[in-house]
């Protein structure tokens, strides 16, 4: 009986767990198989909404790796690619990530990215907001949990003062410390935060963009000094750090080898058990969950038979979350065939919806920021293929309604099937939106309306070349960011045009 499901050969001292095993398991004439039969499919049941739950948590604390990598030599570009840094530090790019990394799906080619993960059980973080930025510039500082929960959200849109903000953990205390405009409290002791300047499509506009990210930034507390800080996202662009068996040339040659999912469904439950370690707490929404993770941990240790049972559910979750978290499945309705998660960001006890987000666009903005609209299929139900020929067509009007008072602008993104940008784009478009209108680079129609063209081949009239953006020649997907939205599309009235093949 070592291996049975109900064995108590190594009995555990809570009573959680035991209250999984039936006491008479094996009553003659298998009169203890439905109890038997009931307890394992209870554990397999929430052992598949423990992956869901936990999901975004291993996410979250895997990335947490770039810290060894860092150690010693950020902040600066890990892997060459996207902004790393040691624990508690803020690393960055200096313009837009590369559209040929194949490690960060969906990033956007709007904003220049800085980023931290904070260790706020080691100490806090001071967080620095900028003081000199141009009317109408959109900045924020992102600060989500461990789970990606957005827990504050500063920036242009927020209105935040400049200054310097305490990020603490959720065992710390104190007051507002001298020289600080506040304190800010994470749920969980791991925290990310994500720096984004906007920077249009041009060289003044990305020197404006850096000028205010090198004034925000993270540090560990006990590197604070009295005054502001100045940081320098171009001298970290510039030290690409990689791991000792790569380098920028084998990654030009081979960009995929980067390509590994964040979460592995045949590591998940040593991995949750780290990130639960190292979280001891979280948020209201998610300790009941945490206590159902934890006693599943302790079952997984008692036999073979537990251990492989709970393998199997966590495999099969993974499974299906990484084939159903689709462009063409993920959100709700938002009209003419987009979708969209109208919680994005506050997730609260949406589990699935989280774990969706942490698949397809991990550690989105509050949805007051901004609104994502996405879609892998044309009006008809069919899947986007860059061999044919689509059209989006505003009329008068009808753009994404957004508040430039605030630094608000939109942009349609344009993605391969597995939501990485194009390598190289004909045009040198990756998407498409206000920097081109402010560049007066689109052609409107005599009735004012907008027609995009979005296919694999240039359209040959001129008006078509000049509002084109690229798609690979097989299925894409499509993200329509709303950065600082306005209350038309946080209700629901505004509607984006359909998308619709034409040849």
């Amino acid at each position: 009986m070592a291996d049975n499901l109900t064995s108590k050969t190594q009995a555990s001292s809570e009573p959680f767990i035991d209250a999984f095993i039936p006491a008479h398991a094996d009553l003659a004439n298998g009169a203890g198989a439905p109890a038997r039969m009931a307890s394992e499919h209870y554990v397999e049941a929430l052992a598949r909404i423990v992956y869901i739950w936990g999901h975004p948590l291993v996410n979250t604390f895997g990335r947490t790796s770039t810290w060894s990598l860092m150690e010693g030599k950020g902040p600066g570009m890990a892997m060459g690619l996207f902004p790393g840094s040691p624990k508690n530090r803020m690393g960055y790019v200096d313009d837009y990530l590369p559209a040929a990394q194949r490690k960060v799906v969906t990033p956007n080619n709007d904003t220049i990215y800085g980023a931290c993960f904070a260790d706020l059980g080691v100490e806090p973080v001071v967080v620095q907001t900028p003081d000199d930025v141009p009317d109408g510039h959109y900045w924020t500082i992102q600060i989500v949990d461990a789970f990606t929960t957005v827990t504050h959200q500063l920036g242009s849109a927020s209105g935040t003062p400049a200054g310097k903000f305490l990020l603490v953990g959720p065992q710390w205390q104190g007051d507002v410390p001298q020289g600080f405009v506040d304190v800010m409290r994470s749920p969980t002791n791991i925290a990310v935060l994500m720096a984004r300047s906007f920077a249009a499509h041009t060289s003044e506009g990305k020197a404006a963009a850096r000028a205010v990210l090198n004034q925000m930034g993270a540090t560990p507390l006990h590197e604070d000094q009295p005054g502001r800080r100045t940081f320098d996202c171009e001298a970290s662009a510039r030290n690409k750090v990689y791991p000792p068996d790569l380098n920028a040339q084998i990654l030009a040659a081979d960009p995929d080898i980067l390509r590994r999912r964040s979460v592995q469904g045949d590591s998940f439950w040593d991995d949750l058990e780290k990130a639960l370690d190292a979280n001891p707490m979280v948020s209201l929404d998610d300790t009941p969950m945490a206590d159902q993770a934890r006693a599943l941990i302790s079952l997984r240790r008692t036999t073979p038979a537990w251990r492989a049972l709970l393998d199997r559910a966590a495999l099969a979750a993974d499974t299906e979350l990484f084939e159903s978290a689709r462009y063409e499945q993920v959100g709700s309705d938002a009209g003419h065939g987009w979708q969209r998660q109208t919680n994005g960001g506050r997730w609260g006890t949406d589990w699935l919806g989280r774990a969706q987000a942490a698949v397809v666009y991990i550690y989105v903005n509050d949805f007051e920021e901004a609104a994502y609209f996405i879609r892998g299929t044309d009006a008809t139900g069919a899947l986007l293929q860059g061999r044919y020929r689509y059209t989006m067509r505003f009329e008068k009007g009808a753009l994404p309604p957004v508040d430039r008072a605030c630094g608000g602008f939109w942009s349609l993104t344009m993605y391969d099937k597995d939501y990485y940008m194009m390598p190289t784009s004909p045009n040198g478009r990756h998407n498409i939106g206000t920097v081109n209108l402010d560049a007066n680079e689109l052609q409107f129609d005599e009735d004012g309306s907008l027609t995009l063209i979005l296919s694999s081949e240039a359209p040959e009239d001129e008006a078509g070349k000049a509002n084109w953006l690229p798609a690979p020649h097989d299925q894409f997907a499509l993200i329509v960011r709303a950065y600082v939205p306005t209350a038309a599309i946080l209700d629901g009235g505004y509607r984006l045009p359909d998308v619709e093949r034409t040849g």
